[in-house]
């Protein structure tokens, strides 16, 4: 078994994500839209300074399933952009 761990997904409101109502109260509540709060603040919390994608999690759940990485069992793939240090 493998698990996907991704942070907040930039353009997941945008592609009609229910995070977008998740994130609504939070953002209003620092005088900002959603995707201000996605772009600014949880991005700058990153090493990266960025939020993943959903294609770079579309990418690497492809990767996953596939027999290339065939070998790989019992992990948790990070793709947080440094919010989760390993």
């Amino acid at each position: 078994m493998i698990c996907i761990r991704p942070h907040a997904v930039v353009d997941a409101p945008a592609a009609g994500s229910y995070t977008k109502d998740l994130f609504k109260p939070i953002a209003a509540a620092a005088g900002q839209s959603v995707q201000e709060m996605l772009d600014g603040g949880m991005a700058q919390g990153t090493l990266l300074k960025r939020l993943p994608t959903l294609s770079e999690i579309a990418e690497t759940a492809a990767f996953l399933a596939s027999d290339r990485a065939g070998a790989m069992t019992g992990t948790v793939a990070n793709l947080s952009a440094g919010a989760l240090v390993d």
